[in-house]
């Protein structure tokens, strides 16, 4: 490969690269404004059962796999404030965390 076969070849990168990153900002960017824009589900109604967590969603609070290993972690907590009478302030506070996302 010749250095003016070089040379071409790193403009063809710099003029795609040009392109591309200004296209890619510009579509990656619609889907966040729909989502924005789309009607949220009320937070009360109980989430779907998950098998896995969703790795791509930013959103961990609100996944359901997170929420139902959050709810058998508010169950224990509720289970040793019954059974020996401890943890039970954070029982409460971990019950009102979950209605509040749920």
């Amino acid at each position: 490969m010749s250095d003016r076969d070089k040379r071409g070849l790193a403009w063809a990168a710099v003029i795609g690269a040009a392109v591309a990153f200004p296209a890619g900002m510009m579509f990656s960017g619609r889907e966040a404004v729909r989502e924005k824009a789309a009607p949220t589900a009320p937070r009360d109604r109980r989430a779907p059962q998950a098998d896995a967590r969703n790795f791509y969603s930013p959103d961990i609070a609100g996944d359901p796999y997170v929420l139902d290993r959050q709810e058998k972690v508010v169950e224990a907590l509720e289970t040793q404030c019954r059974h020996a009478g401890e943890r039970c302030g954070e029982a409460k506070e971990a019950r009102r965390w979950l209605a509040q996302h749920r």
